[in-house]
């Protein structure tokens, strides 16, 4: 346990050697020879330093806890229980201290901040003077974007949890390493953020890089998530002034389907993605679509032996989808009996869902993230392991932000206090965000808007993207420890799955069956991992201010 402790404080999966993967992202120096502090001594050896923060310490937080916790706690995904031992206490929010999803999301996210920890506490030494100065602060505020991405997860997770920057010094200490506090995290957070947007490279996100612009995009999240909504505002509009990015399929090439396929990694919309790789071996790839692909023909539909079906979407975010009238968005997201999709066994001409599809009992299965064979990927995907990448946040987003901040700054009483969800704007600006994402979805546009209204429209824009529970966990407003609104909205969702015939020739001859579930106050934050509160007992106690 003590090992496992310093693993997450000071590791660095610097010296794991990769070859041959795509773009670069996974080269790294050679692990009999060089570490941080002597490999980069050139401007590309500095500039490729960043690349394992994009994928490999992300692993054990991307596949079933990004899911578990985003869509199957919100109620957008539903499981079986009984069928995975990850899943099944996501379902009915009995998360534990000993959950291995619990586990390998704190494991995974600290081992982001400790990657992040080894750049920042050696590169400023390690890079001779040769190498431009711009292009070592770059180097470095990516480095802090990513801890800040990490730290933004954790926050949101676990409340109080530990700052940790500086291994050399907190290694021989980690039995004693007390957890901070909620408000000190997110002013680290904004910290490291504002150190990116002034320091890392304008306009190169479309290299799978995270630029300035997509600092300001973080920041103004993390500002809305404190109900700060003027600095929210305010970031949003640099990101929207910047003219860096748009909406694929608004300005930018592609189709709200597309944003999911590895064609289309890396695309106009792209603001923070991590990278995948199907030629690293496990560990490097984006293992999704093994997880959801339909599971009764997930061997023919990826092609690679998977598809194991682990969730399907509720009848709930179906009923969603069907009325608001939501035909674009479903389909990319949801396949339902009889639905074609053309990017899917293209050689065959296509694959039309079966109309027997019946994932977790809902009678349709997931497509977010499900991009097919190897062939339909120009070989970029296997077992377990595709090339597409993971969305940490994408442009709509930003509108999105602009127009609840706008809302927010008429309507709320601020900070610690809960949202008026029944809030509502007419503001010109705000609308123009809102519905430049809804044109996209191909909907009317509105004339007005409330705060119910706009968490309805990220639900269905983001989901199965991990991102509900979030938005779900704030209604009651920031560092809120009772959630009435977000209990009450959970509460009403049906979780069921289906009885009756449900076979040819009618397959749609079936039963819903109900199952609503309610959770505890308590179930808005996970526990810590016990192994790590066994090895640090200090987790448990009152948190301490950081000395910033």
């Amino acid at each position: 346990m003590k090992k496992h402790i310093k693993y997450l404080i000071g590791a660095a999966l610097i010296g794991v050697a990769a070859s041959g993967c795509k773009k670069d992202f996974f080269n790294r120096p050679p692990e009999n020879a060089s570490t941080v502090g002597t490999y980069y001594q050139t401007t590309d050896e500095v500039q490729s330093s960043t690349n394992i923060l994009y994928a490999a310490p992300w692993f054990g937080f991307n596949g079933k806890a990004f899911l578990a916790i985003g869509d199957l706690q919100s109620g957008n995904a539903r499981c079986y229980s009984g069928t995975d031992g990850e899943f099944d206490p996501f379902a009915n929010f009995s998360e534990g201290n000993a959950t291995q999803a619990v586990q390998s999301t704190w494991n995974s996210l600290f081992t982001v901040v400790a990657q992040a920890n080894a750049l920042l506490n050696n590169l400023p030494t390690a890079v001779p003077a040769s190498v431009p100065k711009n292009v070592v602060n770059n180097a470095l505020g990516e480095a802090r974007l990513m801890r800040a991405a990490a730290y933004f997860y954790l926050v949101r997770l676990f409340g109080n949890v530990p700052i940790i920057t500086d291994p050399t010094t907190q290694v021989n200490n980690f039995q004693t390493i007390p957890t901070n506090y909620v408000t000190d995290v997110y002013t680290f957070i904004i910290n490291d953020l504002q150190f990116a947007e002034a320091n890392c490279t304008p306009g190169v996100a479309s290299t799978g890089h995270v630029s300035s612009g997509s600092a300001s995009a973080l920041l103004a999240k993390v500002y809305l998530y404190q109900q700060d909504y003027t600095n929210a505002k305010k970031e949003a509009e640099k990101v929207i002034n910047s003219g860096e990015f748009q909406l694929v399929g608004l300005g930018a090439a592609g189709t709200y389907a597309n944003l999911f396929e590895t064609a289309y990694n890396n695309n106009k919309e792209s603001i923070i993605a991590l990278q995948w790789t199907s030629n690293g071996g496990y560990g490097f790839g984006n293992q999704i679509q093994s997880v959801i692909a339909d599971g009764e023909n997930g061997n023919f539909l990826t092609g690679t032996g998977d598809g194991y079906g682990e969730l399907g979407p509720t009848w709930d975010l179906q009923d969603a989808f069907k009325n608001a009238g939501d035909v674009v968005r479903s389909h990319g997201c949801i396949m339902l009996g009889g639905d074609y999709y053309a990017e899917l066994h293209k050689a065959s001409g296509g694959y039309t869902v079966p109309l027997t599809v019946n994932e977790q009992g809902t009678h349709a299965g997931m497509k977010k993230y499900v991009v097919g064979t190897p062939a339909d990927n120009n070989g970029s995907s296997a077992a377990q392991a595709t090339s597409n990448n993971t969305y940490i946040m994408r442009y709509a987003d930003v509108y999105l932000i602009e127009a609840e901040a706008i809302l927010g700054l008429s309507a709320n009483p601020g900070a610690g206090h809960g949202i008026d969800t029944n809030a509502t704007t007419s503001d010109a600006t705000a609308l123009q965000y809102l519905n430049l994402v809804r044109q996209r979805a191909g909907l009317a546009g509105k004339n007005s808007f409330t705060y119910r209204d706009l968490i309805k429209e990220r639900r269905l824009e983001f989901a199965i993207e991990g991102e509900y529970w979030y938005d779900l966990q704030r209604l009651d407003g920031f560092n809120a420890t009772t959630h009435p609104v977000a209990r009450t909205i959970i509460s009403k969702q049906n979780r069921g799955d289906s009885s009756g015939a449900g076979t040819a020739p009618n397959y749609t001859d079936y039963t819903r069956n109900t199952l609503y579930i309610t959770p505890t106050d308590g179930a808005f934050l996970m526990p810590i991992p016990a192994t790590d509160v066994s090895a640090d007992p200090n987790l448990l106690k009152a948190p301490v201010h950081y000395k910033f």
